[in-house]
């Protein structure tokens, strides 16, 4: 599992550090599209950890260019920002830390550890919603200069068509109705979403081919690590498991936020950070079979994360850990997993889907 204070899993992320994705959908706000409803296991949005959207001004230069960082809380007052330095096949990870005190983040970092090879220094600053970091290197450097951002999904709060089951219907302020699951133990919550209860919880209805739209809320917990920390997971007919975890801004893995477990890697880390509301939009067709009930076809699956296509067409080969026991079927409930974090979920609909049946677009980022 990968630890958010690793250099490795920092030099890994660079491809991730600077994508489009973020800044195509991001919107500007301190605490949109949140809920101050804090459950046992997560903590309060500091306003500090997060995603920060702005310019590099290189020394000398007057042209900025576009840059994002990312905030992780360690715990403690503890937070490190992993930001970008450079362009191209010159573009190298930087990370620098800091501990909270009177409000503000004083944040330091460093490239280099060769002696004969002069280093890069950057220093830091996190107040009122703003990261700024200058570079001091021997041949100028820079300053970054960035804003904290509540990124959107495109298709945050997408109404379902006709011919969709509402599964668990929302309205903002509403609690909302939990007469299509089976397990009375999750809670629905006066936001509109549900957490999570005591044990996974099933739809009543079987489903089969489908186009399946959820949103979730991954637990803001700055202590935990790994799959500790905001772990859920979508199992589409009960068998094939979508992962849910706060994944943000780690290297995607199958069984990171938007695996599929034991089975794909997602192309790319579409995760918002935790306390901001993530959706999926899921085009899943079920297995087939002959007439004498044998396997043909296996299931397959197209998950379009926060507007991002992160799987396309991936056939499953049979059950994921965790599966519902039994041989595979045409239908099947939906499970949410029960892993012991609050994370929640909301405006989850379904339409069937018939033989050979196009699903309707799913907005997409940037689109």
């Amino acid at each position: 599992m990968w630890y958010r204070g690793s250099v490795v899993a920092a030099i890994a992320i660079v491809a991730l550090a600077s994508g489009p994705w973020l800044s195509a959908t991001a919107a500007p706000a301190a605490g949109a599209g949140k809920s101050d409803i804090v459950r046992p296991g997560e903590e309060p949005d500091d306003g500090i950890q997060g995603l920060y959207v702005g310019t590099f001004t290189a020394a000398g230069e007057s042209t900025a260019r576009p840059t994002e960082a990312r905030v992780f809380g360690e715990g403690g007052g503890n937070f490190r920002a992993l930001l970008t330095a450079g362009e191209g096949d010159k573009t190298v990870p930087v990370q620098l830390s800091g501990k909270l005190e009177g409000g503000r983040v004083v944040l330091a970092g460093r490239i280099g550890d060769d002696a004969r090879v002069p280093q890069i220094v950057f220093t830091g600053l996190i107040a009122g919603k703003k990261l700024t970091v200058e570079a001091k290197q021997p041949d100028g450097g820079g300053k970054y200069v960035l804003t904290y951002t509540v990124p959107k999904s495109p298709t945050e709060s997408l109404k379902p068509p006709a011919g969709a089951i509402v599964l668990l219907p929302y309205a903002p302020g509403t609690p909302p109705s939990l007469a299509e699951w089976a397990n009375n133990a999750w809670e629905a919550l006066a936001d509109g979403s549900m957490v999570k209860g005591g044990g996974d919880i099933r739809t009543k209805r079987h489903l089969g081919d489908m186009q399946l739209h959820l949103e979730f809320r991954c637990p803001y917990m700055p202590t935990k690590r790994g799959q500790e920390r905001g772990n859920s997971g979508v199992y589409l007919m009960d068998r094939y498991e979508l992962q849910i975890l706060d994944s943000f801004g780690l290297v995607p893995q199958d069984n990171e936020c938007g695996g599929i477990y034991k089975v794909a890697v997602p192309k790319v880390n579409a995760s918002y950070p935790p306390d901001v509301w993530q959706t999926y939009d899921i085009t899943f067709l079920a297995p087939r079979f002959d007439a004498q009930g044998k396997k043909v076809k296996n299931a397959a699956v197209t998950v379009v994360q926060n507007g991002l296509t992160i799987h396309e067409n991936v056939e499953i080969p049979g059950p994921t850990g965790g599966a519902v026991g039994g041989p595979e079927a045409k239908e099947a409930p939906l499970r949410l997993q029960d892993h012991g974090n609050p994370v929640r979920f909301r405006n989850i609909w379904a339409l069937p889907l018939k033989e050979g049946q196009s699903p309707p677009k799913i907005p997409t980022a940037g689109k």
